[in-house]
């Protein structure tokens, strides 16, 4: 298993250098300016294009599966919600691209806010894990596709473990991210429908905090869900990225009760011709056998030569087995969520 670090106050030394490994913790100051990508002396603005940094959660409700990101590329900034209702089979979207100084990405979140705000819509993080609280706020106007969205959370991370994890793409520069299954309550409204309850035991929140220096072409397939199951929050992350050592350095891990068990490096393998498309994700040892079947999918394509993008984001139910590191096992049958397939070449 990788040793969990304990230096959390910063994630780049004082000469450059970034420290990588998995945190048990918050970072303190999130400062990747203060490192040198490729090993070079450039100059801060520089860095700050080439850091591509965003705030999304993931939310699973009984009826609604939600997804909220401010994304920001420094060429470009993303404003997303989209909601999908698993009962009607519907998904409602709202997807705005703005100036990338129209919102700042928090530099960490103890003590912090990310937000938007302009056209008919409002999307705002507080971050307060000092205080073991985030707070999400969305007012998405009505517009002639899509009916008014609205979204009041508070989620508690007392006692809820995260996973904080520093992933080199080379020796010199990499990934930061925060991920993490929490409680959650608040209110959920889509149109003039009535406003959905969202409590412990029918709803939970999937943090995802991030940035990172990557290549010219970003590529990565990702997994994700959370549930209740007998009164215990669970949920799992996996991913494969860019990482120069997945084994060592890698986003994958499931949650129960709190605490975080870790898992090995995977694989993704995609079988469009089935029915439902089925994507299976395993390992090496046999640990991890995990299938997730598409319901609802999402495609993004854009060629235009210099900026070439493809972006798939589904919906769907698992089944299927986790086992940890340390010996523990998480069944996954019947958990709802999402998975990426992400290429961008910029």
């Amino acid at each position: 298993m990788r040793t969990t670090r304990q230096d959390n106050d910063r994630l780049v030394n004082a000469d450059h250098s970034v420290r990588f490994g998995l945190f048990d913790r918050p970072i303190e100051r999130i400062n990747l300016l203060d490192a040198r990508p490729w090993g070079l002396p450039l100059p801060r603005p520089l860095r700050a294009l080439r850091l591509k940094e965003w705030q999304a959660v993931q939310i699973v409700h009984d009826r609604y599966f939600v997804i909220i990101a401010l994304f920001n590329a420094k060429s470009v900034g993303l404003v997303q919600v989209k909601i999908y209702d698993r009962e009607e089979r519907r998904k409602y979207m709202y997807e705005r691209k703005v100036a990338p100084w129209s919102f700042r990405p928090a530099d960490q979140l103890l003590d912090s806010r990310c937000a938007y705000e302009g056209a008919g819509a409002r999307v705002a993080f507080t971050n307060r894990l000092a205080h073991d609280e985030l707070a999400l706020d969305v007012d998405i106007a009505a517009t002639k596709d899509t009916p008014a969205l609205r979204i009041a959370l508070t989620a508690q991370t007392a006692g809820q473990t995260p996973m904080v994890v520093s992933i080199p793409f080379a020796t010199t520069h990499g990934m930061y991210s925060h991920k993490g299954v929490v409680p959650v309550q608040g209110t959920l409204q889509v149109g003039d429908a009535p406003a959905a309850t969202l409590a412990p035991g029918n709803a939970c929140m999937m943090l995802d905090d991030h940035k990172g220096y990557y290549p010219w072409t970003m590529v990565w397939d990702w997994v994700t869900a959370g549930r209740w199951v007998d009164g215990e929050l669970c949920g799992f992350n996996l991913t494969r990225n860019a990482s120069i050592d997945p084994v060592m350095h890698n986003e994958n891990a499931f949650w129960r009760g709190g605490r975080l068990h870790q898992l090995p490096a995977v694989r993704f393998e995609r079988d469009e011709g089935s029915s439902p498309e089925t994507w299976r994700i395993r390992d090496d040892a046999g640990l991890v056998d995990v299938r997730f079947r598409v319901e609802m999918d999402g495609r993004v394509e854009l060629n235009l030569l210099v900026v070439e993008s493809r972006y798939r984001g589904p919906f769907g139910h698992f089944e299927g087995t986790l086992r940890s590191l340390d010996g523990e096992e998480l069944c996954v049958d019947g958990y709802f969520g999402m998975g990426e397939a992400f290429f961008l070449r910029m």
